[in-house]
């Protein structure tokens, strides 16, 4: 399959996946690699390194040796996993967030155009505030926190840039990451088990899709023709109580120890999105299909493989 720009996806197409310690990173290059694709990942220098797949620890604030790698390594197809993810973390330092996440995406995105490389760049559904759910690809971003606003800027610079690049937004991710660090997710997991409290968010929505199904959909958009912005999410608006019922269900837990709470009971210095779901009916348009199953379909599968 040929890209606007003339890149040719065969199994020998040469992936570099940035982020690859990262939860979605881990799991994209697991796929990747289980595929026979020649990919390889970026990992931080502080952090771990996924479960397969060759990697190099790399800086991206440090702009010369990231060039450096790029230019000897001449990836055909870049997909920009890695950010400052934490949305405490962005305001607690918009300075690093922003040199992460907006500054090293610039030079990934300058790097591909002038490259003839594609560029997948990853963002989120927090580019908006949650108050005119649910968002198609047409909607205005407006984010309301600085990690949004980082990964919104990030977005804008990436088009200005152009060449033949897509911007995928993902949503809340769940599922069992191809890397050693804790996620809050399996954190919830084992909390169930263990009969230990937790306290959940009633009122605060998301359309989440499992991690697998999400690097699916993403390697999917990555060997298409499609640039401008693509949502990848899952089918169910859902809040993260309800989420974790049906994980509790899958588990056979009939008693599960969750606490209902609202988003207002959270504090902290910036507002919490009520609601960010995501319509992916471009991704359902382009491939004929919806990019995520149902939670409970894919909370069967996280059962029967841990």
């Amino acid at each position: 399959m040929r890209g606007p720009t003339g890149v040719t996806m065969t199994m020998a197409t040469n992936w570099l996946i940035t982020g690859a310690g990262g939860q979605f990173g881990s799991v994209l290059l697991a796929q990747l690699v289980s595929a026979g694709y020649d990919a390889r990942g970026w990992v931080s220098p502080r952090g771990p390194k996924p479960r397969a797949g060759r990697c190099e620890a790399v800086d991206l604030c440090d702009a010369a040796s990231g060039l450096a790698l790029l230019d000897s390594t001449r990836p055909r197809v870049i997909v920009h996993a890695a950010a400052v993810t934490s949305v405490q973390a962005a305001y607690d330092d918009p300075g690093a967030a922003r040199r992460t996440n907006v500054d090293a995406t610039k030079r990934l995105a300058e790097w591909a155009a002038g490259h003839d490389a594609r560029l997948i760049y990853i963002s989120t559904d927090m580019v908006f505030d949650g108050s005119a759910a649910p968002y198609d690809e047409s909607a205005a971003t407006c984010p309301v926190s600085r990690y949004g606003r980082s990964k919104a800027d990030a977005e804008e610079a990436v088009r200005a840039i152009g060449g033949d690049a897509l911007i995928v937004r993902l949503p809340l991710l769940y599922g069992l990451p191809a890397v050693d660090r804790p996620t809050t997710f399996v954190g919830q997991l084992a909390a169930l088990r263990e009969g230990r409290a937790l306290r959940l968010f009633t009122d605060e929505f998301r359309t989440p899709i499992e991690l697998g199904d999400a690097a699916r959909a993403v390697i999917e958009a990555a060997a298409s023709t499609a640039t401008g912005v693509l949502h990848v999410a899952g089918p169910q608006r859902l809040s993260r109580y309800e989420m974790i019922e049906i994980a509790a269900r899958a588990l056979a837990i009939e008693r599960p120890n969750l606490t209902p709470i609202s988003r207002t009971e959270a504090g902290g210095p910036e507002p919490r999105p009520a609601d960010l779901s995501l319509l992916c009916r471009r991704f359902e348009l382009l491939f004929g299909r919806a990019p995520g199953r149902p939670m409970a379909e894919t909370m069967r599968q996280i059962v029967k493989s841990e």
